[in-house]
């Protein structure tokens, strides 16, 4: 008799393998044809209830940094309405911190029992007023890092044992890859919905700021205002000029969307490179008058005739670029520009004779608001938005941006783009 018994609990435990397995293999194949989350976790419902009893499976997910849970994902096989999608709870104090802590899950045979002994728990009282009575609560990884929980729940109580936390062990992998799938999802997600609803507060607030500096423009033509006293003057000055600072830093944010949008396109186009070249030094030259600072260019002998890019777009880099330069440069130096070809790529480069950026300050440069320590020579204003934006058109290319710089020397900054395999050489 007894090994008629052990013959049944091995052939039990061997089809629970086979079983198992051919779960895993689903969900994988299901993971590698793009299946999302929710059809995923549909299936695991559908499949696992051969090995592990339920009536009722959850998933939630950490977040606020680890310090709340809730469900993103909760099936049944009749309607619970009390723990439902979306609730959340707060983790300090809780049972599920201590899953967290020691990675172990959790078996709660009598729900109602444990509730006599914990009678604030929340999610407990909300349970049992589903019918759920007991619960095996799992943690989910990936990794080394904690990513949430699923709950697998039932009505009935008592029905969780060891075994079944070995089942789950054997699929967790599976399930915290999906599970971290769908917390991209909504990252995404959420993420995409701010940057359409930032765009829009920032296309909207355009058109009265443009009103308000027409208004200020419009009412310093007038004779009253030649009347006004010179203090009244000056707050008009001020509003007008801060009105102009907001719709550049406007301008700034919406462009900077712009050239970050993945559905966007560049407009690339065969660019005469010398007449492109001799525009942009001939703009560099205007614009460093009012500070005294020359601004060369020494021609090339070995640059091809024309090159693909986008033109407006590349132009935008380098007067940004030219601008930062007698930004941060004091009065009567002097800013190199140098385009060169080289290993199929166009190189080019802006070099100043300004302050320099601490070394503490580089990994600044680049990002949104990146404000370095240095500030403009004589007071200039800067949204911290121009070198995000020069970043973000040049590698949009498949090009590259970076910049060297010392103290008391100066700094230089270089990009180059991508040239086509076929190029015209003097």
């Amino acid at each position: 008799m007894e090994n008629t018994s052990e013959n049944e609990t091995q052939n039990l435990a061997q089809a629970s393998d086979v079983i198992l397995g051919k779960v895993i293999q689903q969900v994988n194949k299901k993971m590698i044809s793009g299946s999302n989350h929710e059809q995923i976790l549909d299936f695991i419902f559908d499949s696992l209830n051969l090995l592990i009893p339920y009536d009722r499976i959850g998933i939630a997910l950490l977040e606020k940094d680890n310090t709340v849970a809730r469900l993103i994902w909760v099936r049944s096989k009749k309607q619970c309405l009390n723990l439902a999608r979306n609730y959340s709870a707060a983790l300090h104090g809780s049972s599920l911190e201590n899953i967290i802590k020691t990675g172990e899950p959790r078996i709660i045979s009598d729900l109602r029992s444990y509730y006599s002994l914990h009678p604030t728990s929340e999610s407990t009282a909300l349970a049992l007023k589903d019918g759920i009575l007991s619960s095996l609560t799992c943690p989910l990884r990936a990794g080394d890092k904690p990513v949430g929980f699923v709950f697998f729940s039932s009505f009935q109580p008592y029905m969780y044992e060891n075994q079944h936390v070995q089942i789950f062990s054997a699929i967790s992998d599976q399930l915290s890859i999906v599970v971290e799938q769908a917390h991209l999802k909504k990252y995404f997600e959420a993420s995409e919905s701010r940057e359409r609803a930032l765009a829009r507060v920032m296309h909207d607030l355009r058109a009265p700021v443009s009103t308000i500096k027409a208004c200020l423009n419009y009412a310093a033509t007038e004779d009253w205002y030649q009347d006004l006293q010179e203090p009244v003057k000056e707050v008009f000055q001020m509003l007008n000029s801060t009105t102009q600072e907001m719709l550049v830093l406007l301008e700034e944010l919406l462009e900077l969307r712009r050239v970050k949008d993945t559905s966007s396109s560049l407009d690339i186009q065969k660019v005469n490179l010398i007449d492109f070249i001799n525009d942009v030094t001939e703009t560099g030259e205007v614009l460093g008058r009012a500070k005294e600072i020359s601004f060369d260019w020494v021609p090339r002998f070995d640059l091809p005739d024309e090159a693909e890019f986008d033109l407006m777009r590349i132009r935008r880099v380098l007067d940004n670029l030219i601008t930062n330069a007698i930004k941060f440069s004091k009065r009567g130096t002097k800013i190199k520009f140098d385009v060169r070809a080289e290993n199929s790529k166009l190189f080019f480069s802006i070099q100043d004779r300004g302050q320099g950026i601490p070394e503490q300050d580089m990994d600044l440069l680049f990002t949104e608001f990146g404000r370095t320590s240095t500030s403009p020579t004589e007071g200039e204003s800067s949204t911290g938005l121009g070198l995000a934006i020069a970043k973000e058109i040049v590698e949009k290319h498949g090009g590259q941006i970076s910049a060297q710089s010392q103290i008391g020397e100066g700094s230089t900054f270089v990009f180059w783009i991508p040239l086509p395999h076929k190029t015209m050489l003097h």
